[in-house]
């Protein structure tokens, strides 16, 4: 066969149809599917490009106290008797939530007690003898339970030494009153002795002028006459012993007045001495007796506000507290508890004081997350590292809205410690922002690259 033959005995491919020319309805089809894109497409662009959405910035957190905590310490110390609370409980200021013994303190109080009783009632007895009272009356507050023996007998005591004293001054006094009744009596006697001597000494003169007058006529002897003026020497000499002896008795009177107001000025000295030193060591006594109540009411440890306790560091009872020594800590119910929120680095910039924020608690596990409204109030100017993973992050605080947490979720309770999840409302971004923010961030990198 001839290879023109076997050209021609090879089938010849099949022709393609021709397309028809669209139809009216086909084309109308077309521009409406066309529209439809380039509407979806200018649509979705717009609204990407306008459209704002929130961002925010996930932060894990716990709770903490703002404020500082109220350590509660023991000036003393001393050894736990009873310990009232336990960790997370809440107290009201006052509370008692440790006692100690108290066997020491009480012990020393009423020692000191005892010995304010004893200076009130000789401080007070003393100012009697001042006043010269004819009884003591006692009024200090120490000496009003009388059903008290010790009381009891304190109190007689010193009325009996009052009384005492008082019967000792007045014998004293009333000795000498007698020694001056009795010179008294010798001054009037020599008085009388001393009236008769000057009456003898009167008549023996008028003798003695008869005498002298008969003797110078020769009717009487001089013998006579002279022993007329021995006697009239007598009687002077006599009458001279008596006024001495009215002056000495008039002198002793004096001295034993002096006797008398000598010892009412002596005793009045001597009581104004042991008065002051009464009244001294009585003030010194109520001021140590109120450093005993003092310590003896520390035995019992309240709450210095209301609060949560935390950090109990005795759990057993007979534990020594040592002086100075921390108890426990209170959170005060007053202050405010934030969140102590921790940023990433990557999410920081986006991260300032004022912005709004909700937080979740993982612990209280609900139907439906419940979001507490707060607001972050401050933001750490360095950035700090975990301790334990060395990460670094962002220390932000978070307070969380009291009135919101009141009102979506009252069985909440804000503990230290309590493990939380913030989400911080950061800067509003359209979408188109968002799907070009990573090519953004590439072309920087890209046009920085040496």
């Amino acid at each position: 066969m001839s290879g023109r033959a076997i050209i021609d005995a090879i089938p010849a491919p099949p022709q393609p149809r021709r397309v028809a020319p669209l139809t009216g309805d086909l084309r109308v089809t077309f521009w409406i599917g066309f529209a439809a894109i380039l509407l979806f497409f200018g649509l979705g662009g717009g609204w990407s490009a306008m459209a704002p959405l929130s961002g925010a910035a996930i932060a894990p957190g716990v709770v903490s106290p703002e404020g500082s905590r109220q350590t509660v310490q023991h000036l003393e110390g001393g050894i736990i008797r009873e310990i009232r609370v336990r960790e997370g409980d809440e107290v009201d200021a006052g509370d008692t939530l440790v006692v100690l013994e108290d066997v020491a303190a009480r012990a020393e109080a009423g020692a000191l007690m005892s010995r304010l009783r004893t200076l009130a009632a000789r401080e007070q007895r003393l100012e009697a003898e001042r006043s010269g009272a004819k009884g003591v009356t006692f009024t200090h507050f120490s000496l009003q339970t009388t059903e008290d023996k010790e009381v009891q007998a304190v109190l007689s005591q010193q009325r009996d030494q009052f009384e005492t004293r008082a019967a000792n001054d007045e014998s004293r006094k009333s000795i000498l009153k007698q020694r001056s009744a009795q010179l008294e009596q010798q001054i009037a006697g020599a008085r009388r002795q001393l009236a008769g001597t000057r009456r003898q000494a009167e008549l023996i003169r008028e003798e003695i002028k008869v005498a002298k007058y008969l003797v110078q006529r020769g009717y009487e002897r001089k013998p006579r006459l002279l022993a007329l003026q021995r006697a009239e020497a007598e009687l002077v000499g006599t009458e001279g012993e008596l006024v001495a002896s009215i002056a000495r008795s008039k002198e002793a009177i004096a001295e034993t007045e002096l006797e008398i107001l000598s010892i009412r000025t002596e005793r009045a000295e001597e009581v104004a001495s042991e008065l002051a030193d009464a009244r001294a060591q009585r003030i010194e006594v109520e001021k140590q007796i109120r450093e005993s109540l003092d310590r003896l009411r520390r035995t019992e440890i309240p709450a210095p506000v209301g609060g949560t306790v935390i950090d109990l560091r005795y759990k057993t009872t007979g534990g020594v507290i040592g002086p100075g020594e921390a108890v426990l800590d209170i959170v005060p119910a007053e202050d405010k508890l934030v969140i102590d929120a921790r940023v990433s680095p990557d999410d920081i910039d986006d991260v300032r004081i004022g912005l709004e924020s909700y937080v979740v608690f993982p612990s209280y596990p609900q139907r439906h997350i419940l979001r507490i409204d707060g607001a972050v109030t401050h933001v750490s100017a360095d950035a700090l590292e975990d301790e334990r993973s060395g990460d670094p992050y962002y220390l932000a605080k978070v307070e969380v809205f009291r009135e919101k947490l009141e009102t979506v979720a009252p069985q909440i309770r804000l503990t230290p410690g309590l493990p939380a999840e913030v989400f911080i409302t950061t800067e509003e971004r359209t979408v188109l922002e968002y799907l070009l923010q990573p090519l953004r961030q590439t072309l920087e990198r890209s046009l920085r690259e040496p």
